[in-house]
């Protein structure tokens, strides 16, 4: 009988993000009669909890202050004896758990931002004075501690080379997955109710959290010079912060009976499917998983030239890729 290897993905918890739906699918696409599944959350929340395969064991922790989680990732690292842990997000404190449990256990950091971008983000903190020099520090040494980096794009590995003097024989870059029997059957799914009564053609779809990585304003106001030559009905899957603006904007350019907002959908593909374009007006993109999602679907793309579009795209053959969004969508 075949040995099995022990592997633990460490995330904060499956909210509903690009990097945490990638953990799922990866986690549940591996060889269970090869790999001893395992999966450790910080705090057990998220829709994407009931997509983990039931055979893959989950732990998660109970404490809420960084020390507490910390303290219990260590606690359960030691229990468990993982040979290798694959982190997402919590890098940090992921490595710097391990190496404190002295299991003996291989790191892999999964990194799917361009961490400059990250530092420039008014969603975080990290980019403010101290915060940033201290976040910056933390990069350099912690990637140092991990025995390898996966990213998902040759952008991200860049920026991590060119930034943070990581070695480039240490990365390797790994697209994530795409799951296309899922999206096949997702996009043959009714819309909801109150959707399919305001769907209109042309339509453009967008998805993502409402943040303000992903530069909503510039696609609505992308969309109001569209609109002025082609009627056309935009719906935006996703949820966050930046809601209230996002309504205020649409409500100050008259557009309210054009954009529709459609909260986090957790099958985005039916949506997608239905649509003349999927566009994505993200200011950085680590690899932009919608995007691939959208091709699947046989649907054409309009995205910023950033990170992972750059990888994903070919301009003028699958998509089109324009430093003006505005002129993508014209």
């Amino acid at each position: 009988m075949t040995r099995k290897t022990k592997i633990c993905f460490v995330l904060p918890s499956l909210a509903g993000g690009g990097a945490e739906r990638v953990a799922v699918d990866i986690l549940n696409a591996l060889d269970p009669s090869q790999w001893d599944r395992a999966m450790y959350l910080s705090s057990r929340e998220g829709p994407y909890l009931e997509l983990l395969d039931p055979s893959i064991r989950l732990t998660s922790g109970s404490r809420r202050s960084r020390r507490g989680r910390w303290l219990d990732l260590r606690r359960y690292l030691r229990a468990e004896r993982p040979e290798l842990v694959v982190s997402f997000l919590s890098y940090f404190s992921t490595v710097s758990a391990t190496k404190a449990a002295g299991i003996g256990a291989r790191v892999v950091f999964n990194q799917g931002t361009p961490t400059t971008a990250f530092l420039a983000d008014r969603d975080y903190d990290w980019r403010h004075g101290w915060h940033r020099r201290l976040f910056s520090l933390a990069t350099r040494v912690g990637y140092r501690l991990a025995d390898a980096i996966v990213t998902t794009s040759k952008g991200v590995a860049d920026d991590l080379v060119a930034s943070f003097a990581v070695p480039r024989e240490r990365i390797r870059i790994v697209h994530n997955p795409v799951d296309l029997v899922a999206i096949a059957s997702g996009s043959a799914e009714p819309l909801e109710a109150v959707h399919e009564r305001a769907w209109s053609r042309p339509a453009i779809v967008a998805a993502g959290r409402l943040a303000d990585a992903k530069n909503y304003p510039l696609l609505i106001d992308a969309f109001d010079a569209l609109r002025r030559s082609i009627p056309a009905r935009l719906f935006i899957l996703g949820h966050g912060d930046r809601e209230p603006q996002l309504r205020a904007q649409i409500a100050q350019l008259g557009l309210g009976d054009h954009i529709v907002l459609c909260g986090f959908q957790q099958n985005p593909w039916k949506y997608i499917a239905r649509a003349d374009v999927f566009a994505m007006s993200s200011a950085y993109e680590g690899f932009g998983n919608v995007l691939v999602e959208a091709m699947a679907c046989g649907v054409p793309v309009a995205a910023y030239p950033v990170e992972g579009p750059v990888d994903v795209v070919g301009n003028g053959r699958s998509g089109m890729l324009n430093d003006d969004l505005r002129q993508a969508c014209l």
